[in-house]
């Protein structure tokens, strides 16, 4: 869970040492993700342990940044002004490659379009004073 703050009037996470790493990596067009060395498995940014075997080793790794569309909703109506012009808009959960799943807009392709299974892309794009999104693309 991430605090929020405003920038520029986007909703933005409050960076701490629980998530810098996976918004400095956005920035360098990398997708960071966490992994237990103890038991092998991936995490989703923002672990402080391990939640298969409860470690706290937990470490950064880069991932493939590929993956595919697990689930998504299209979103007809917004909670926060900020998403207004953007609506209709889609919020997928997509699983990496590598595991973890992560919540992210598919751009690219139109929302009647999107189909649970289809592979995606990290991409990234920069609002508010630089800070990146982690986005997807058909691949």
């Amino acid at each position: 869970m991430y605090d929020i703050t405003r920038i520029q009037g986007w909703p933005m996470p409050v960076l701490n040492e629980l998530n810098r790493p996976h918004f400095d990596a956005m920035a360098e067009g990398k997708v960071l993700v966490q992994h237990c060395p103890d038991c092998a498995t991936w995490l989703a940014p923002g672990a402080f342990l391990c939640e298969n075997c409860g470690s706290t080793g937990v470490q950064w790794r880069q991932a493939s940044g590929r993956g595919e569309i697990y689930s998504y909703v299209v979103m007809h109506r917004t909670f926060d002004p900020a998403f207004e012009a953007m609506v209709p808009y889609n919020v997928c959960l997509i699983e990496l490659e590598e595991g973890p799943r992560l919540l992210a807009n598919v751009v690219g392709v139109a929302n009647a379009d999107l189909t649970i299974g289809s592979p995606v892309q990290a991409t990234f794009e920069s609002v508010g004073e630089g800070l990146p999104l982690l986005k997807f693309k058909p691949a």
